[in-house]
Formats: C-alpha cells, sequence, structure tokens
C-alpha cells in the first residue's frame, strides 16, 4: 500500500473533498449527530463554498491517497504555538489501515523539520465529540491526551460538546 499526502489546490480537489466528507458523516456521524445536525454541519464547514473559505483564511486542506485513490483528507490551522488538526476524516473502507497515524507522522515530519521554520509550533491539537470513543480511543493510542471539554455553540440550534486533545509534535526519528 502507497501512501501519500497531497495538498488540496483545485476546484475539483476541493469538490472530492466535499463528496468524501458526505460520505464519511453519513456513514460514520449517524449514530453521533442527527440528521439534520448532519446537513447543516456538512453545509457549514465542508461544502465547496466553505471550503474555500476556510482556505482563504489560511486552512490547509490535504488530500490522502493510497494508491493514487482518495481515502480520506485532513485540514490543519497553524496557530501561535501549536497545529489545529481542524479534520482528519477517513472514508469506511480505508479504516483501521494505519492512516490517521501515517497522516499524524506526516504532520510531525513537517513540523519538526527546521528547515521550514515552524519553530514555534510543538504540539497538535484537536477537537473531538464526547461521543466518539472510536475517535477518542484512536487519538489516545497515537499519543493525544484530553486537555479539557468544551461545549460549542454552532448556530442552527446545534451544539458540539467536546474533548480538546493535543500531543506534542514528535522529532523525526
Amino acid at each position: 500500500m502507497r501512501f501519500d499526502v497531497m495538498p488540496v489546490a483545485t476546484e475539483r480537489q476541493i469538490i472530492e473533498v466535499e463528496q468524501t466528507a458526505n460520505l464519511v458523516w453519513h456513514n460514520y456521524y449517524k449514530d453521533i449527530f442527527s440528521p439534520e445536525q448532519i446537513a447543516y454541519m456538512l453545509d457549514k464547514y465542508q461544502s465547496v463554498a466553505a471550503v474555500k473559505k476556510q482556505m482563504s483564511e489560511g486552512y490547509i486542506y490535504y488530500m490522502l491517497l493510497v494508491d493514487d485513490e482518495l481515502a480520506g483528507y485532513m485540514c490543519i490551522l497553524t496557530q501561535s504555538d501549536y497545529v489545529y488538526l481542524a479534520r482528519l476524516y477517513i472514508k469506511a473502507e480505508y479504516r483501521r489501515q494505519g492512516l490517521a497515524k501515517r497522516a499524524l507522522s506526516y504532520m510531525d515530519a513537517v513540523f519538526s523539520n527546521p528547515d521550514l521554520g515552524f519553530f514555534h509550533i510543538n504540539k497538535i491539537r484537536l477537537n473531538v465529540e464526547r461521543d466518539n470513543s472510536f475517535a477518542i480511543n484512536v487519538y489516545e493510542h497515537l499519543g493525544f491526551h484530553k486537555v479539557r471539554s468544551e461545549d460549542r455553540d454552532i448556530g442552527g440550534g446545534f451544539v458540539c460538546k467536546e474533548y480538546v486533545m493535543e500531543r506534542f509534535i514528535k522529532e523525526k526519528e
């Protein structure tokens, strides 16, 4: 299995991200969120327009490819002393194959490389829904720990009840 990470840059790639989000969310989150909340969140955060807006605000989307097939994607935003992992979604048929670990290894390699100038970045931080025990277990297995709980009003009458999790950037081995 060949794993690659490719920045999202074209309109077609943004459309593929939106399509992947729809697949993942309707498959994975159906037991966590109501159909109305899924539709609301997809439109607000993962529609083509939303992704373009986020990219204009500094978010960087990456396609996760397995043997040149889109297996999922991630999205990051650099902050003062950490990088925020805003999204890490993997299609059902590619789960449990180590792709999350490989995506995080990619981030570690980028943010620990002194030639790229990210000296101020020392942690990866993310938010995960408190009812998402599978993802929480995966993140804990990958070295993340819970920092705090927070409830975020995302509009539309919906609230996300999340853990903030983080781990330090691992040095290249």
